[in-house]
């Protein structure tokens, strides 16, 4: 019912917006055209901190209107954060991404603070004036503006895999190199989806859908399905690598060993996540110096990870260094919680 009730009042304001703009073309609600300059609004996120969009920031803004009723918004966060983690960090600074929630559900907010790459807002469902200058009403619904506020992207990714278009649309807007045209990611995406790439992201979007029910075992499956069609991906290495790791499957280290030492990934982030891996790999097969500068460099990538510093702890453990390991264990409780 509540849901019902916020979908009504969205559209309900839409309509309003549409009909105060003027002119002919005031019958029925528009979505934003691409093209057009996105419309600069202010908001309060739900930690009770303003914000605020303008387009004078010179900043690329990722806006995307998500439901938890919608299933597909959880793909949206997910297509939005690959995207984002394949941007060089130092770019990363010139991205504003925020997330407008219809219905304020505690498994989706979490989902997203948890797997943020980079700083994000979320905005709450009391913020329906921001679907109305946007003229959204489906969800979930991805915006991408360049810098002078220029939007490139407005895609409902209800039934189709929109993560090339997202990802090609965020690069334009940085300037960045591509393999894809913007032009042409959503053609490509059509002709690809049946290709073994494609089957293989299929097999990985599952695993991760798993994982967030704690279903490791069949995760594991969904990735090592993923491996086998595309042996050659880094996303679905690293993803397997960090399954394996986080289930810590013993006969599994030297498999993750051979899966991630040769493996090439652009960001922080990735690199951490491989480190951490090869990091567990190496402790479980024995070779701690190896483990110790695997983690130790995985950190210099990801300090706030408070798993690299539980597997520094374990390494410094097997050292029979009960002083490091200490410390490494108290740093990592230190992250998990901070208020403490």
């Amino acid at each position: 019912m509540e849901t019902t009730r916020n979908s009504f009042v969205a559209m309900v304001i839409v309509l309003v917006m549409s009909t105060m703009t003027g002119g002919e073309e005031t019958t029925s609600p528009r979505r934003i055209p691409e093209g057009a300059l996105a419309p600069e609004f202010s908001a309060v996120d739900v930690t009770g901190q303003p914000y605020a969009y303008t387009r004078s920031s010179g900043k690329v803004l990722i806006l995307a209107f998500l439901s938890s009723q919608q299933r597909h918004s959880q793909e949206a966060v997910e297509s939005v954060y690959r995207a984002l983690s394949s941007v060089p960090a130092d770019r990363l600074t010139s991205c504003e991404v925020a997330f407008v929630l219809q219905d304020m559900d505690n498994t989706l907010m979490t989902s997203i603070q948890k797997e943020a790459p980079c700083a994000i807002h979320i905005l709450g469902n009391d913020q329906y004036h921001i679907w109305g200058q946007f003229g959204i009403i489906a969800t979930p619904t991805v915006l991408i503006s360049d810098r002078q506020g220029k939007v490139l992207c407005v895609k409902p990714g209800l039934a189709y895999d929109e993560a090339p278009v997202i990802k090609s649309r965020l690069f334009q807007a940085l300037e960045l190199p591509y393999d894809i045209s913007p032009d042409k990611a959503s053609v490509v995406r059509t002709v690809t989806n049946s290709t073994i790439s494609a089957k293989a992201n299929r097999h990985l979007k599952m695993a991760r859908l798993l994982m967030g029910k704690n279903r490791v075992g069949p995760a594991i499956e969904q990735a090592q399905m993923a491996y086998q069609l595309d042996p050659g991906s880094p996303e679905v290495a690293v993803a397997l690598g960090d399954l394996l790791c986080l289930a810590n499957r013993v006969d599994q280290a030297p498999v993750v060993i051979r899966l991630l030492s040769e493996v090439s990934v652009q960001t922080n982030r990735d690199k951490a996540r491989i480190n951490l891996a090869l990091g567990w790999a190496n402790r479980e097969v024995g070779k701690l110096e190896e483990a110790e500068q695997c983690l130790q460099a995985g950190i210099q990538q990801d300090p706030t990870s408070p798993r690299l510093f539980f597997e520094l702890g374990r390494v410094y453990q097997a050292c029979n260094d009960s002083e490091r390991a200490m410390k490494a264990y108290f740093r990592a409780l230190q992250l998990v919680y901070p208020e403490g």
